[in-house]
This record gives structure tokens, sequence and C-alpha cells, in this order.
């Protein structure tokens, strides 16, 4: 009888081991269910990642392609607008020279002037002189008749 419980004992703790054991092959089993839904879960979220970052490229692409584009534009637009201070520069320069010949000029035309007033004083005291010689040459004259 002992070795009929013994054996009913064995076979127990056999049953039970083989319960452990299939309660861990159904659980390893729907562990790899669950792993090959979270992989295809991950397989789609991959491919949507991927999907995300060719937008983010293009993106990218377009955005580099308008960032050289306002680049230009701003570089044109320094490049006219440095043009534009040569040319002011230009003026300024040209305006000064002018402004320093007016300049001169008024000078020059101040010293004609005086020098017109001097000769104008000079003719006038050559006039009366002449007025003084021909009064004296008409006295003289009047004086002798010929």
């Amino acid at each position: 009888m002992i070795n009929l419980k013994d054996k009913e004992e064995n076979l127990l703790r056999s049953l039970s081991k083989l319960d452990s054991i299939t309660d861990l092959v159904q659980n390893s089993k729907r562990k790899i269910v669950d792993l090959e839904q979270l992989k295809i879960e991950l397989e789609q979220e991959k491919l949507s990642l991927r999907s995300k970052l060719s937008t983010l490229d293009s993106e990218n692409i377009v955005l580099k392609e308008s960032l050289k584009t306002i680049q230009d534009r701003v570089n044109l637009e320094d490049q006219s607008s440095s043009e534009l201070k040569a040319k002011i520069e230009l003026i300024e320069e040209e305006n000064n020279k002018l402004k320093n010949e007016i300049t001169d000029m008024e000078k020059e035309l101040e010293v004609s002037r005086y020098k017109l007033a001097e000769h104008e004083e000079k003719k006038q005291e050559v006039e009366k002189k002449i007025d003084e010689l021909s009064q004296e040459t008409n006295t003289m004259l009047d004086g002798q008749e010929w």
C-alpha cells in the first residue's frame, strides 16, 4: 500500500508539474502572441515614422530652398543698397566739389566787383581830370584867338 500511495503521490506531483508546465506553455504562447502583436504594432509605427521622416525631409528641402531664395534676395538688396550708397557718396562728393567751386567763383566775383569799382573810381577820376583839362583848354583857347 505504501507503494501505491507513493505512486499516487508521485503521480499527483507529476500531474501538478504537468499542470505547471501546461500553464507555463500557455503563458508562453500568450506572451508569444502578445509579442507578435507588439511586433506588428512596432512595424506599423516604424512605417509611420518613416513616412513622417520622408515628409519632414521634403519639408526640409522646401525650407532650404526658401531660405536660399530669401538669402539671395537679401544679398541682392544688400548689393543694391551698397551700390546706392556708393552712388549717394559720389553725388555728395560732386555736390561738395560744386559747392567749393561756387564758393571760389563767389570770391572771384567779389574780387572782380572790387576791381570794377576801383576801375570805375579811376575812370571817374580820369573823366574828372579830362573835364578839368578840357575846361582849362577851353579857357586858354577862349583867351586866345587863332
